[in-house]
């Protein structure tokens, strides 16, 4: 098989940096604080076909954006919507369940 071995692999992408899981984390904190967790990773999940299309689109608009954003930012959501295992850890912690906090006021049920 010799040169046909690696003929039609695609290389994996890279586990997400711990600098760009903590971007994740906070990305997720703030969608999952405006009650929409589930249907940002249902829809990210259902797009995943298209998020190499939409890093590109986000690289045609970016001198719009950078009137809103840091080029930085833009670059490293970018680098991110272009890594399959970065958004898949997205998509996981949009569905974490949120720890609930013990109030003492608040009768549990049995």
């Amino acid at each position: 098989m010799g040169i046909w071995d690696n003929a039609f692999k695609i290389p994996e992408p890279p586990e997400p940096t711990p600098e760009e899981k903590l971007l994740l984390d906070a990305l997720a904190e703030k969608v999952r604080a405006r009650g929409l967790g589930d249907v940002a990773a249902f829809v990210v999940e259902s797009t995943s076909p298209l998020h190499e299309l939409g890093a590109q689109g986000v690289t045609f608009i970016e001198p719009a954006l950078t009137a809103f954003f840091k080029k930085e930012e833009v670059e490293k959501y970018r680098a991110l919507l272009e890594n399959r295992k970065a958004v898949a850890y997205l998509v996981t912690r949009l569905n974490a369940e949120k720890p609930e906090k013990d109030d003492p006021n608040v009768k549990k049920r049995p």
